[in-house]
């Protein structure tokens, strides 16, 4: 026999939905028509609900979704029948039987699963990754090579040829071009139906590596990773936490772990149930504050791993109240500027929060107005090609 409690939930991460289609726009918007926007929703989708998320992205015109693994794949063809699912990773010679029986496309990352692919027979689609200078996944240009000398492209043509860029965020970075022309040397030799150098980042980068699809994640997630210029990317999420208690604090006293702060005042301090638990950086702990109402309080102490402490002795009493709420994303400081003072990937720290906090699903996001459609992957064809 199991006893659980009926808890009020310490701390909300709040999504919203209609934020993430109007980014999908935006990036639509600016790749133009002839570019598929595929939607990367890997790992839980940035640590936000694979299935909420997708569902509101199918609805928004997204037709392609690259998930990490069949768990994922699996996950989704069970809640959408007809959408096309790509796996970044998970061995087709090994798992070939799932690929074909939920309808899903492998990436092949490299020959033998290029081998295991073609002997399963023209009727298996798939996606190739090229090794450009990323150093992680893919057949390298090499092995391309040779395998186009065997005529093996020939047996099984990949629909889309892909590769990822590893400076895409640093705009002036050489590796950018070398990667782009190393990967347009292929994607000429092969002529695949499509390609796809892009992710988020390098969206920025101008249309000479847009090709055909862009793979975009953390934009979708208000997540800004241009580097290039000021994006209109919407925030997506916010944070925000219970005060447990609050209790006088002398001057001179510590605060926390470690003692790294300590009062210099007389100090009403009160007791925020969020830590690193719920995915709030450790690295955090004094540099950020919160927010309740028109007032904020600075964190102090070390980030525990399931509190932290604020000074409210500034802030009027009626907003600190124990089991009343302080928020720590807001539209005006967001994961980028929470990753920011931690000295950490607003990837990693959407992802922790997302698996740490309790979920709540908004839509109140309406700045997706005047925002193109996506162009549909199957629709894929000679314009953009005529354009480069």
């Amino acid at each position: 026999m199991t006893f659980s409690l009926a808890r009020p939930d310490d701390v909300v991460l709040e999504i919203d939905l209609a934020a993430v289609r109007a980014n999908f726009r935006y990036v639509a918007a600016l790749v133009g028509p002839y570019v598929t926007v595929a939607a990367v929703v890997k790992s839980d989708a940035y640590g936000l609900g694979l299935v909420n998320i997708a569902k509101a992205l199918i609805e928004t015109g997204c037709d392609l979704l690259f998930v990490a693994n069949l768990d994922e794949a699996i996950l989704l063809r069970s809640r959408f029948g007809r959408i096309a699912i790509a796996v970044f990773r998970d061995e087709f010679d090994r798992f070939g039987g799932f690929y074909q029986s939920y309808g899903l496309i492998p990436v092949v990352n490299n020959c033998k699963e290029l081998h295991a692919v073609c002997a399963a027979g023209e009727a298996q689609t798939y996606f190739l990754n090229v090794e450009t200078g990323f150093s992680r996944f893919g057949l390298s240009v090499g092995d391309i090579h040779r395998n186009y000398l065997l005529r093996t492209f020939e047996r099984c043509r990949p629909s889309i040829l892909l590769s990822h860029l590893a400076c895409g965020e640093c705009i002036w970075d050489e590796t950018n071009v070398l990667q782009r022309d190393r990967f347009r040397s292929v994607y000429d030799l092969l002529r695949p139906t499509g390609g796809s150098l892009a992710a988020s980042a390098g969206v920025w980068l101008g249309k000479s590596y847009h090709f055909d699809m862009v793979r975009v994640g953390s934009a979708l997630y208000g997540i800004d990773t241009a580097g290039v210029q000021a994006t209109r990317l919407q925030p997506v999420v916010k944070l925000r936490a219970r005060i447990l208690d609050v209790r006088d604090v002398p001057a001179g006293e510590a605060v926390g772990y470690a003692a790294t702060f300590r009062t210099i005042r007389s100090s009403r301090v009160a007791i925020v149930g969020i830590g690193y638990k719920h995915g709030l950086p450790w690295s955090c702990a004094n540099k950020i504050a919160v927010r309740m109402g028109n007032h904020s309080a600075p964190s102090i102490g070390r980030i525990s791993m399931e509190y932290i402490m604020i000074d409210i002795t500034d802030v009027p009493a009626g907003h600190c109240i124990p089991g009343t709420f302080v928020e720590l994303l807001t539209e005006d400081f967001t994961v980028n500027d929470l990753a920011a003072a931690a000295g950490v990937s607003p990837q990693e720290t959407l992802t922790r929060l997302g698996a740490g906090c309790t979920r709540k699903y908004v839509n109140s996001c309406s700045s997706s107005a005047g925002f193109t459609a996506n162009r549909s992957m199957a629709a894929m064809s000679s314009p953009s090609r005529a354009e480069r």
